[in-house]
């Protein structure tokens, strides 16, 4: 058995060397450390009871080398040629499809010439192109596409780095695409087109990008996008709500081209051919010939490549006659996979599929001899989804961080509703469409017939938020716990383990302990407080042993004068880019406080989003009137959710818990203004004997007024109030104030000039560290009992 599974043990030592050198190329101590465990680990089956033959473990250790050279190998080679920053001259081959977006659309670039100069090689850059009039706009839709040669002036510029906790790295994604550089583009008049040059991945794109307008003209806009993504690869027409809902609820492989999608096109071509009096064996090598031609059609994704492998290979057995283990061509796969890109370990979608159909390898059979209700094909399914779901639970939580626990009912119920209805019909007319569109118009309009109630029903569920939690990353113990009580499980499925009562207490303490960890913790007695980097705006987090407050949630910039040709798809919202990735990633599901200091847009612009989308049990306002419709929209969602809302008062004061009390400083008890900065609500936060401030958009006339009123004294920690702006932090105010950390969230190379250098001067000469969210990213401050300590995103000398 060993023997015939030969290549699934050595894609198992390929990974050990692969995952070795991955972190041995950041740390050689780290790296060496872990591959002496694994190489022990490795010789282990060589000992066993039932021992493993020696040629087996001799292979497998020299493909833990091969995997590690071949990582090692490929990182070296990985660099790049370019100026870190640079305003020049190129010329360059566009290499992928080239993606509108308002005002912008963006491609990669291999360059080959900068300053008219020969690069050593061609290299690769992630490009922007900027357009200032509709005319130029236009002129690049009808130009522009993969193969065009493009020559004009660059500014080249490194990716930029994550400036908040737990974000997304970016430069590191573009390394593992071999991609070491951006470039913007802010004049398209300067550029000249040359015609597109032929190739296959060129057709692939225009076929792809050809089909998803295709789709647009037969489908409803709610579902068009939908279906194009799910049929054709085209993820970027999704509408991103509607993508954000089938993330939430688990759906994602829906939509992601995979092996869901490969076995329904293979059995539904073979099918057809058969119907079409095609002999089976020719039916099987046309279907084998069309994949790769689909595959690469539809972007070719980790997943959908994986799928193609191990589809070929089936394809393969059944065209000779010869039966091919599962488990042998998922090994194959990894190996062909990894042989061509070692990067491969780090794509999310590569690792999900590989580690889904691994597990439905493995549980699946038992399952479904287990389950002896019902129809076979039921039976079957509710095996699949289970196992779907109990292999890729600790990677979901890991990377994404909310998890629906409807998810395994609603895939249960949905999956084979687009397997068997939606898929096949929206195939069909896109297929007829594709030759004419009234001739898919019927099986177009069935589609949307039965798709968008079905949509709908997705979204208020989603909005419901039911069942639905947010987890930080587990740690690697947890991991390494989760999976072996699935290795324990899968031993008892198949008989291997006898439950005894010593068994029956593992396995029912075991997710016990596992998921308890995940849901509660120890309160530790620590206040945490995030000032994130939102740009021009403001928002911190709060994070108390027992509550969670967020302070303002920034608002997306303006764009004044705003054609409609220059909307984008998807604004960018700090909110939803920023505050609730942070905040899901802490496992913060909920809100137990949200202060709204006051009504600008910069502070509340991106809240009716969080509200939409995150229950929130108190909100704390300053009273005024609306006067903007973004503040007229919170108001309205405020109350429509039935959230309690509390006027801030001078002199309110709640105590969470002995050490930690808020006090409310402004507005006044009696309201004498409506200029909203002036009615900032200014909290102070007294925490195991350390003092914060937060300041709001108080300006200099605010701080006179609390300065009279005695209301302000020393403190460690303050959220300096407007900015930083030439109106705000008079000398007063700093000399009373006289803060030892001073935090500045202001936006970089915004309009308004923030923040001003007298300010800065100000908090400096009273000996306190200045931070500012522009240069130094989100600034952590951790308060503990007779301890605070404060870290930022960047370790640059100006922000320590």
């Amino acid at each position: 058995m060993i023997r015939q599974r030969a290549l699934l043990i050595y894609s198992l030592y390929m990974l050990g060397g692969l995952v070795c050198a991955s972190r041995f190329v950041h740390s050689a101590r780290m790296g060496l450390g872990l591959c002496i465990v694994v190489v022990i680990v490795g010789m282990m089956p060589r000992f066993w009871k039932n021992r493993v033959p020696p040629s087996i473990v001799i292979v497998g250790l020299l493909c833990f080398c091969t995997g590690f050279t071949h990582y090692v190998w490929t990182e070296k080679r990985n660099v790049s040629v370019l100026p870190e920053e640079a305003n020049a001259a190129f010329s360059g081959i566009i290499e992928s499809a080239v993606k509108f977006d308002g005002n912008r659309c963006r491609f990669i670039v291999r360059m080959d010439r900068l300053d008219n100069k020969d690069l050593p090689h061609a290299e690769r850059v992630q490009t922007t192109l900027y357009f200032r009039d509709k005319a130029s706009w236009m002129k690049a839709q009808q130009t522009l596409g993969f193969g065009t040669r493009i020559t004009g002036e660059i500014e080249l510029a490194l990716p930029i780095a994550p400036t908040n906790p737990e974000a997304f790295n970016y430069p590191e994604y573009l390394h593992w695409q071999r991609i070491h550089r951006i470039g913007k583009i802010k004049e398209a008049q300067t550029l000249s087109y040359d015609g597109r040059s032929l190739s296959f991945t060129g057709a692939m794109v225009a076929s792809q990008q050809w089909l998803a307008e295709r789709t647009t003209r037969l489908f409803a806009p709610e579902s068009a996008g939908l279906l194009a993504g799910m049929l054709l690869g085209a993820v970027d027409e999704i509408d991103t709500d509607l993508y954000a809902t089938f993330s939430s609820l688990g759906l994602t492989h829906v939509i992601a081209i995979s092996g869901q999608h490969i076995t329904l096109l293979i059995a539904g071509l073979v099918y057809t051919l058969r119907l079409c009096g095609v002999t089976r064996r020719r039916a099987y090598l046309a279907t084998a010939l069309f994949l790769p031609l689909y595959v690469a059609m539809s972007g070719s994704s980790a997943s959908a490549v994986r799928a193609l492998v191990m589809g070929e290979f089936v394809l393969l057995a059944l065209l000779t006659g010869r039966i091919r283990d599962g488990w042998n061509l998922i090994g194959a796969a990894f190996l062909i996979m990894i042989g061509y890109d070692p990067y491969y370990i780090h794509n999310i979608g590569f690792q999900l599929s590989y580690l889904v159909t691994f597990g439905l390898l493995v549980f699946v059979p038992p399952l479904t001899a287990r389950f002896t209700v019902g129809p076979a094909a039921l039976c079957r399914l509710a095996a699949v989804t289970i196992a779907a779901t109990v292999v890729s639970f600790p990677l979901t939580i890991y990377y994404f961080h909310i998890y629906s626990f409807l998810s395994p009912i609603i895939n249960f119920l949905f999956v084979p509703f687009i397997s068997v209805i939606v898929a096949p019909l929206a195939a069909l007319a896109l297929l007829l469409g594709s030759v004419h569109p009234a001739l898919g118009f019927l099986p177009a309009k069935i589609v949307d017939l039965f798709l968008l109630p079905a949509l709908q029903l997705l979204q208020m569920i989603e909005k419901g938020q039911l069942l639905r939690s947010a987890f930080r990353s587990p740690s690697m113990w947890w991991m390494i716990g989760y999976f072996c009580w699935l290795i324990f499980l899968a031993g008892w499925l198949y008989d291997k383990i006898t439950l005894n009562w010593k068994a029956k207490l593992g396995f029912i303490l075991c997710p016990l302990i596992l998921f308890g960890s995940l849901f509660f913790s120890w309160p530790k007695k620590e206040v945490t407080v995030t000032f994130l980097d939102v740009g021009q705006g403001d928002a911190i987090v709060i994070e108390t042993p027992r509550k969670t407050v967020l302070i303002d949630g920034g608002g997306p910039p303006p764009r004044w004068g705003e054609q409609p040709w220059e909307r984008r798809r998807d604004p960018y919202n700090p909110v939803k880019s920023v505050v609730m990735p942070f905040l899901h990633a802490r496992g913060i599901s909920s809100l137990d406080l949200l202060v709204l200091t006051h009504g600008d847009s910069d502070h509340i612009g991106g809240i009716s989003y969080l509200l939409e989308n995150m229950p929130v049990r108190q909100a704390l306002v300053n009273g005024l009137p609306a006067k903007i419709e973004v503040e007229k929209k919170v108001n309205q969602l405020l109350h429509e959710k039935r959230i309690p809302v509390v006027e801030a008062r001078q002199g309110q004061i709640w105590r969470e818990e002995p050490g930690i009390v808020w006090r409310v400083l402004n507005p006044a008890q009696r309201i004498v203004t409506e200029e909203d900065n002036a009615n900032s609500v200014v909290l102070l936060l007294e925490a195991y004997g350390f003092h914060l401030l937060f300041a709001g958009d108080l300006e200099r006339e605010g701080e006179e007024r609390l300065l009279r009123e005695n209301l302000v004294e020393p403190v460690d920690v303050l959220k300096v109030g407007h900015h930083g702006s030439k109106g705000s932090t008079s000398q007063a105010w700093v000399d009373r104030v006289t803060p030892k950390l001073s935090v500045i969230s202001v936006g970089k190379e915004n309009l308004y000039g923030h923040p001003h250098r007298e300010a800065i001067e100000r908090l400096a000469k009273r000996g306190g560290v200045v931070l500012r969210t522009d240069v130094c990213g989100a600034a952590v401050v951790h308060i503990k009992r007779n301890m605070i300590t404060y870290e930022t995103v960047s370790v640059s000398a100006a922000c320590r």
